[in-house]
């Protein structure tokens, strides 16, 4: 099938007849005026009706009362205006009306002109019928229609176009331009100053056509500073040369600053996912459900110990198991994404790594697959594996902890009756058979105090629950106690006993006195032990020149059995018991375990010489503060308080429920004290009920007691009993070994604690200190 091309004027020809529009006649001359309005009412093509306007003048203030002309026929003969300046001024103010040019037969250079200044076509009067005077006008209003339609297009799509006639010198600019631009201009006052002026904001037409007078077209993108700020664009150009020779450029100019600020957004972020996807600690993945790696960054080498060329070629399931792989893919497809999912990546070598995965399914049609993002959390793994397992331990310790101090507790309360009785017996009149039996009685108990103590301390010990106090004691007293306390031990050895103290160590020290007697009771108990004849010598030296903190060296020498060189590291060491060819020495090995825990974590060194067969030398050094010299020690055995004793019978309350626990209590104090007013209670709630009867000069309060304990009841005496009676000294009397750093002792109001089993001397002192009473002397 052969397809026409047809021109506007044959359109005209094949299109139905316009609807009515208003045709302005600008002609001063009568008879062609009426001439137009007859041809125009024969012809079947175009319905117009027609204003006519005699000047030139006329026909512009019409214009500006009517936007609605469909086009103007002008006269370029007018009584005010003459040649093509009336059609250029035309133009200037209307450079959108449709204008077909009137001219005499004379003149048709002149039309020709007229339609190079922007005239949509001429008319030569006389030779024109009523067919062709439709046409044209038909041909004018659809040119006017297609271009109103073609810059329609081009403002949504945000298109400017300008056509350039270097000929005439004529600019035509569509409204998109100024629109871009944003300039003040207006179509009315363009000229070719416009575009040759490098300030004007038309300049890029000068500047494109010139280009493209090189090759007949041109593109490029321009940043054009406007009214409005900077922005860029798309221009274009195509250079067309007329059968004349004359040269029309037209151009676009497309508004490419969100596009460009899009891409340029665009760029900046595949940088950043570039930065982060190379710099990141964590590896990120491109995974297709056949599991093949599709991309990796450099952190994939660390977690799945092969470099990146190699996941390339690797499937993902040689690294993780079927289960997570599964989880994974049912995961993804059900939800689209997986967070904080815990997987273990198995490298090629067997390691195990410990990671987190979270991963997005990817929406692309080119892709079935997803993105993950894992991070290592092995070493934190580990860590949390640790923690666990050090609170086990602590747990554990704990525990053991508790269970050895109730082994303690319900150890010494049966001992305190045999170890009670004991002594009271040994004091009775007995033949030496029996003076002997109850003797050993005695020394056994003692031997298992000693057991129980030990293991009780080196638990403490090993648990690291030690808390060393700094608090002034005088340290001659200290060792004249300490010599005292083993005075007995030493006489059923016949053993001398030497104290040598550095004259110029002060009286008065800073530290832990407790911890310090504990230490040399140790060894010094251990240095008559395996002595059987000679001397135990403690010396102690200061090895400092300041004045304010010392640095103390204690010996402990003996004339024992000795320890063989091979023999002499491994003493300190928990459960080391000296063993000779005759015998194996008594005790737990704990007791120099105990003095090396507590001298190192003062941060003192301990160790020893020997010389197997002629005795030992055990030394350790600390380093000690001076203390205030105004210091006056308090042994608990005498008041500190009151410096008058009271004579009177003491009025003793014993709060204990053990009936055995009872009756030693009971004998004891009484052959210390005959005239003794003592009343025993059962528990704590029966000695509160006693209480709000009768007066005491001190309570002896058991802890663990049924019905109400030793905590509850003093704390209930302290808090709501009057003041007779909260202000009664109380003294905790205890199996618990650890009784003194019990924060309930210290917040229920207990003044002090005897532990059980009480050495009588002990419980005597702490007698006479808080009941005001004297040691009662037969």
């Amino acid at each position: 099938m052969d397809t026409k091309i047809l021109d506007p004027i044959d359109m005209a020809d094949h299109s139905p007849p316009i609807e009515s529009n208003k045709v302005l006649l600008i002609e001063d001359n009568p008879g062609d005026a009426r001439l137009v309005e007859i041809l125009l009412q024969e012809s079947d093509v175009v319905d117009c009706r027609i204003i006519n306007k005699t000047t030139l003048q006329e026909g512009i203030e019409e214009l500006k009362k009517h936007s609605d002309y469909s086009a103007v026929l002008l006269d370029l003969s007018l009584p005010d205006s003459f040649g093509i300046d009336t059609l250029e001024n035309l133009i200037a103010q209307f450079p959108s009306i449709n204008i077909i040019v009137l001219t005499g037969v004379s003149d048709k250079n002149l039309g020709i002109e007229a339609v190079k200044s922007g005239a949509q076509d001429f008319l030569i009067k006389g030779a024109f019928d009523a067919e062709l005077l439709a046409k044209s006008i038909r041909f004018s209003i659809e040119r006017s229609r297609i271009i109103e339609r073609l810059e329609e297009t081009q403002n949504i799509a945000k298109i400017g176009h300008w056509e350039y006639d270097t000929s005439t010198r004529s600019i035509n600019v569509s409204q998109e331009i100024f629109s871009h631009l944003g300039t003040s201009l207006s179509r009315q006052r363009l000229s070719q100053e416009n575009i040759e002026d490098p300030q004007s904001y038309l300049h890029f037409i000068h500047k494109i056509h010139m280009q493209t007078t090189i090759n007949g077209i041109h593109a490029e993108d321009l940043t054009i500073q406007t009214e409005t700020g900077t922005k860029n664009f798309y221009a274009s150009c195509k250079m067309n040369v007329h059968p004349d020779g004359s040269q029309i450029f037209s151009g676009i100019l497309q508004d490419i600053t969100e596009r460009q600020k899009a891409q340029q957004e665009l760029s900046r972020s595949q940088e950043r996912y570039q930065e982060i996807f190379t710099k990141s600690k964590d590896a990120i993945l491109i995974v297709g459900f056949d599991g093949k790696m599709i991309d990796s960054n450099k952190a994939s080498i660390d977690i799945f110990g092969v470099d990146q060329d190699q996941l390339k070629i690797r499937n993902i399931d040689q690294f993780l198991s079927e289960d997570a792989l599964d989880h994974i893919a049912d995961r993804l497809k059900n939800s689209g994404q997986l967070k904080d999912y815990e997987i273990e990546v198995t490298q090629p070598g067997g390691e195990i790594r410990y990671c987190v995965l979270n991963a997005n399914l990817i929406s692309d049609d080119a892709l079935d697959g997803y993105n993950a993002i894992i991070r290592d959390i092995t070493e934190h793994k580990q860590a949390e594996e640790l923690r666990k397992a050090r609170d086990v331990a602590r747990q554990s310790a704990l525990m053991k902890e508790k269970f050895v101090a109730s082994v303690s507790h319900e150890m010494r309360t049966p001992m305190n009756a045999i170890y009670g009785m004991s002594n009271l017996l040994i004091k009775t009149e007995t033949t030496p058979e029996q003076y002997d039996y109850i003797k050993s009685i005695k020394q056994s108990s003692e031997l298992l105090l000693g057991i129980v103590n030990d293991i009780l301390e080196i638990s403490t010990l090993q648990n690291g629950k030690i808390e060393f106090a700094n608090e002034d004691f005088d340290l001659r007293e200290l060792l004249n106690n300490l010599v005292n306390v083993m005075r007995y031990k030493l006489e059923e050895k016949n053993l001398k006993f030497e104290l040598n103290i550095d004259q110029t160590i002060p009286r008065v020290l800073k530290g832990d006195k407790l911890r310090l007697n504990q230490i040399l009771y140790n060894l010094v108990g251990n240095a008559i032990k395996f002595t059987d004849e000679g001397f135990v010598r403690v010396n102690v030296n200061n090895l400092s020149d300041n004045q304010e903190i010392l640095f103390l060296k204690f010996a402990v020498e003996d004339t024992g059995i000795g320890i063989s060189e091979d023999k002499i590291e491994a003493v300190f060491d928990t459960f080391t018991r000296v063993r000779t060819k005759d015998r194996i020495y008594e005790g737990t090995g704990l007791g120099l375990s105990i003095a090396k825990s507590l001298v190192e974590q003062q941060g003192g060194k301990i160790g020893a010489t020997s010389t197997l067969g002629e005795g030992s030398t055990f030394y350790f050094d600390l380093i000690l503060e001076v203390g205030d010299q105004s210091y006056v020690y308090d042994s608990g055995e005498t008041s500190n308080e009151h410096s008058v004793a009271d004579d009177s019978p003491i009025k003793l309350l014993l709060v204990e429920d053990h009936k055995m626990n009872q009756l030693v209590a009971k004998k004891t104090l009484e052959k210390q004290w005959p005239d003794i007013e003592l009343i025993i209670a059962n528990n704590g709630q029966e000695a509160i009920e006693i209480l709000k009867e009768k007066s005491f000069d001190l309570i002896l309060m058991d802890i663990q007691m049924p019905v109400m304990d030793g905590y509850e009841a003093t704390k209930h005496i302290r808090d709501n009993m009057d003041s007779a009676v909260n202000s009664i000294p109380v003294l905790a009397m205890t199996a618990h070994a650890h009784i003194a750093k019990d924060e309930k002792f210290k917040e229920h109001g207990f003044d002090d604690y005897v532990l059980k089993p009480f050495e009588p001397q002990q419980l005597f002192g702490k007698i006479v200190k808080y009941a005001r009473r004297t040691i009662y002397t037969p």
